[in-house]
Order: structure tokens, then sequence, then C-alpha cells
């Protein structure tokens, strides 16, 4: 299932690349998750987590979409930090930083809090 645009919506999405290479850069988005989604009857009902699944892969499609232009598999995934749970009652809206070349390296976060940091490498 594609998360993106039903899960969570993004936009302001910028991509800067590392000296002009398209296989090196940054990606940037604001990410806005739906509260009412039917993810969250199951995780958790009466009290909504965005699971650490749906994070990761919140990252490969943002990275499909913007700067692959395929589908790509998590190949090995260095570091995986769920730091603080986001609530999308109370955190609807975070950021995402995504530095790709040979690594994967990303967060979401908001003005005060990480939320979830994440390596890997994608095939």
């Amino acid at each position: 299932m594609r998360l993106l645009d039903s899960f969570c919506r993004t936009s302001d999405v910028r991509i800067v690349t590392a000296g002009g290479s398209i296989t090196e850069g940054t990606l940037t988005a604001t990410l806005t998750f739906d509260p009412a989604h039917p993810i969250f009857e199951g995780h958790f009902p009466g009290q909504p987590v965005v699971p650490g699944v749906t994070m990761m892969q919140i990252v490969r499609e943002l990275l499909e979409t913007h700067v692959l232009r395929r589908k790509a598999l998590v190949k090995e995934a260095d570091a995986l930090k769920f730091l603080t749970m986001i609530d999308p009652r109370e955190n609807a809206t975070i950021l995402a930083e995504i530095k790709y070349g040979e690594k994967v390296v990303a967060r979401f976060y908001n003005e005060t809090t990480t939320f979830f940091k994440m390596t890997a490498t994608l095939s």
C-alpha cells in the first residue's frame, strides 16, 4: 500500500543536489498525517501513534517518487532510532530531511523534537 497522499500528504518538497550530481543530495519535505486514517484504528485505538514501519516506508516512497524514479528496497538498515512517538493529533505536521547518496540518512522532526532517525542502504 502506498502511504504518500493517503496516510501522509507531502508538501514543500525540495531537492538540493551535491555538486550538481543527481545521485547525491538532500531532499526536504513537509509531512502531514491524517489522524482519521484507518491505520490508527489499530495503532492504537484512542491513542494514535505513527507506526515505525510507516516512517521507513515514507522515506523510501519520497526517494522513489522524487529522486530515484523507480522502486527501491531497503537493502540494509544500519540504524533505526524511534526517539519520540508521533501522535497525529498533536503533531499532524512535521518535517522530513533525507540525505541520499551511497547511504540514506533520514530524520523526521519539528522545531523542538526529533522523532525518528534512519541510516540505510537502498537497492
